[in-house]
C-alpha cells in the first residue's frame, strides 16, 4: 500500500485543504453538537476539483438515493459518468499498480480493460441492501463513496470529498470528531439528512483513485477479515464484507478504515 500511497500524485497537499476539529465525541452515538463550525474550513476547489479523476467522481455522487428501500437505476447518462470515471482513473498510476497487484496475485487477469469492467462489476452493480426486500436499492460505491441513511442512522459514506460537498451544501452537520490518527485519518461523528452517523472514517484529501484501489485491493486479499498492512510508515486496518445477488457473486457490500 505504501506504493500506492507515494504514487498518488493527486492527494491534496496540506495548502489544499484546511480543517477544524472542534470538540472530541468520546462516543460518538448521540446526537450532541460538539463542533459549533463545520469540519472543512477550506478546500481549495479549483486546483482539485478540475483534475479528471475528481471531476469525473463528482459527477456520480448525485446519481444516487441516499434512503435505502428505493430502487436504483442507472440512466445512460450516468451509465456513460461512471464509464468515463472508470477511464480516467484506469490511466492513473495508483490503479496501474493495483491491477498489477492483484494480477501477480492471481485475483484479476492482465489487462488493464479487464480489470476496469471488474471494479464496475463489484463496485457499481445494484443489489438490494437488505434481505427483507427485493429492491436493488445499493451499490459498494454508493454505500462506501455517497452514503445512505436508514430510517434510523447513516450507512457507509467514507469519503471526504462527498463529505466536504455535503457539509457545503448544508445537508450535513458535523458534531465532532472521535479519533484522529496518521495518515490524516480522521474518524468523525455528524448528522446527515437528520440522521445520525456516530463514526465515519476517512483520509483527508486522497483522491478516488486512491481511495478505490485501497479498498479494492483490501476487497480481493482479505475478504470479510482485517486487512491490516503499513502505509506511509503507519499501521492501517481496512475492512471489507462481500455480498452475492442473483448471478453476481462477490460484490462490494462495504468498505471503511478500521
Amino acid at each position: 500500500m505504501t506504493n500506492l500511497w507515494n504514487e498518488d500524485v493527486n492527494r491534496a497537499s496540506s495548502h489544499d485543504i484546511r480543517y477544524n476539529l472542534q470538540g472530541h465525541s468520546p462516543t460518538g452515538h448521540s446526537g450532541v453538537d460538539n463542533a459549533p463550525n463545520r469540519f472543512f474550513s477550506y478546500v481549495n476547489e479549483g486546483h482539485l476539483f478540475h483534475r479528471p479523476t475528481y471531476s469525473t467522481f463528482i459527477s456520480l455522487l448525485n446519481n444516487y438515493h441516499y434512503r435505502t428501500g428505493t430502487s436504483e437505476y442507472q440512466t445512460t447518462t450516468e451509465d456513460t459518468e461512471v464509464s468515463m470515471f472508470l477511464s480516467q482513473i484506469s490511466q492513473t498510476s495508483v490503479i496501474k499498480l493495483a491491477q498489477q497487484f492483484l494480477h501477480s496475485k492471481g485475483y484479476t487477469g492482465s489487462s488493464m480493460s479487464a480489470f476496469i469492467s471488474t471494479l464496475r462489476k463489484i463496485w457499481f452493480e445494484f443489489y438490494p441492501r437488505s434481505s427483507h426486500t427485493t429492491h436493488e436499492d445499493t451499490s459498494g460505491f454508493e454505500h462506501v463513496f455517497v452514503g445512505e441513511t436508514t430510517s434510523s442512522k447513516v450507512d457507509g459514506f467514507h469519503n471526504w470529498i462527498q463529505y466536504y460537498l455535503e457539509e457545503k451544501h448544508g445537508n450535513l452537520n458535523y458534531l465532532g470528531f472521535v479519533y484522529t490518527k496518521q495518515p490524516e485519518i480522521i474518524g468523525t461523528h455528524f448528522q446527515w439528512h437528520h440522521q445520525i452517523k456516530s463514526l465515519s472514517s476517512f483520509i483527508v484529501g486522497s483522491s478516488p483513485e486512491f481511495d478505490l484501489a485501497m479498498y479494492t485491493v483490501c476487497f480481493f486479499v482479505r475478504q470479510n477479515r482485517d486487512c491490516r498492512f503499513t502505509m506511509a510508515g503507519h499501521s492501517m486496518d481496512v475492512k471489507t464484507y462481500t455480498v452475492s445477488f442473483g448471478s453476481y457473486t462477490d460484490l462490494i457490500a462495504t468498505a471503511y478504515i478500521n
